[in-house]
């Protein structure tokens, strides 16, 4: 009997002692196990979309976590989180694998965590001293990736776990030519058939440091995220305003920010503001700088004349997606920031878009009236 109670105990702790982890009757007591309860930042849909923590667990997915003790791996393995999955029969996150449960030591303890779990999804280092910790693959490049930090965590019944988004998005994308305009003016059609968001990163991973900051490391099979439209979509100005997609579900990219926001240290890329000068002579593709790449069709519906492609040929123009006002004004709008979700709308008064070199494709001659020079009075008085 003795020899069964042992063997049991080593098989469900895989630790040295079984001592105030075992009750009297051989079951595991909770007390003293560690166990986490799972939140994520305000969000929004899994398996193709954006992870809530009511996604989390309608879906029965899973997060992975480990735990570091006195800075070295205690709960979990290098190449393998301790599985985490929701269980609706006692409304709370459990252990997968009850093999890989473990009990509080003496001291407080570090915990880097991550979803969606796989087998493979993330590595980790033996000791969480510093530099990267938890390093999680974002080779599909097509799912929202949450991760959460939680040290120097006291002994507690569940280890309250925050997730953050690892990303910015793409959400949703409008345009429309504005009553008046040159653009309305001219009777000008566009035809939109892919948007493109030239010079982002959507492959590599992600690498979380000690203190819980993280940062990307690019693929060698790095791509951008591009949205083709299907059918393409046509409009004029009296169509109005036109919604080319909308919470898009896999809309993903890193960050752009140099510095850490929400957590995130991006990937350091300007968005073009869309002048000619701000490219520095280079062309909008060579710059490295971030922006809409259109594949359209534009014509004046009248004549036919075509500003952009041709009869049977889409062609490109370029559109900034920030602009020069908000590098001087709104901090989510001059960069792709992590946990941020951003909706555009285009609207197009006097241009259309952008050549590749930085020429606008419509270019008219404008003017303005700037004062009407007032009468100098010449005051003559004439004696005889």
């Amino acid at each position: 009997m003795k020899k069964t109670f042992l063997a049991t105990c080593a098989a469900l702790l895989t630790v040295s002692s079984c001592t105030n982890e075992m009750a009297e009757q051989g079951f595991v007591d909770k007390t003293n196990a560690l166990t986490f309860g799972a939140y994520t930042v305000k969000s929004r849909a899994y398996t193709s979309g954006d992870v809530t923590i009511d996604e989390m667990k309608s879906y029965g997915s899973s997060f992975g976590v480990v735990g570091y003790s006195v800075n070295n791996l205690y709960l979990g393995a290098e190449t393998k989180a301790a599985e985490q999955t929701w269980k609706s029969a006692t409304n709370s996150w459990e252990y997968v694998d009850p093999a890989e449960l473990r009990f509080w030591p003496a001291n407080n303890m570090d915990f880097y965590a991550y979803f969606p779990y796989a087998a493979d999804g993330a590595s980790f280092t033996s000791t969480n001293t510093t530099g990267d910790v938890m390093t999680i693959k974002a080779e599909a490049g097509d799912k929202d990736v949450i991760f959460a930090v939680a040290t120097g965590q006291p002994q507690q019944q569940r280890v309250p776990l925050t997730f953050r988004h690892a990303f910015s998005k793409i959400n949703s994308m409008k345009m429309e030519i504005e009553a008046g305009g040159v653009v309305d003016q001219l009777g000008v059609e566009i035809e939109v058939n892919s948007i493109e968001v030239i010079q982002t990163s959507t492959l590599g991973s992600v690498k979380v440091d000690n203190a819980g900051e993280a940062t990307y490391e690019t693929s060698v099979s790095d791509a951008t995220r591009k949205f083709s439209l299907t059918p393409s979509i046509s409009f004029t100005q009296s169509s109005g305003e036109q919604t080319l997609f909308t919470e898009y579900a896999n809309g993903y990219v890193f960050a752009t920010n140099e510095t850490v926001v929400n957590s995130v240290k991006g990937t350091n890329k300007t968005l073009w503001i869309g002048t000619k000068t701000s490219l520095g002579g280079n062309t909008i593709p060579a710059s490295g700088m971030v922006c809409l790449k259109v594949e359209c069709k534009v014509k004046q519906s009248a004549t036919d004349n075509y500003y952009v492609g041709n009869a049977s040929d889409y062609g490109y123009m370029y559109i900034p997606i920030c602009s020069q006002t908000m590098v001087d004004g709104d901090s989510n709008a001059n960069r792709l920031l992590a946990g941020k979700r951003y909706n555009y709308t285009i609207k197009m008064t006097d241009n259309v878009g952008f050549k590749e070199n930085g020429d606008p494709i419509l270019n008219p001659i404008l003017f303005d009236v700037q004062e009407v020079v007032a009468w100098d009075d010449v005051n003559v008085t004439i004696t005889l």
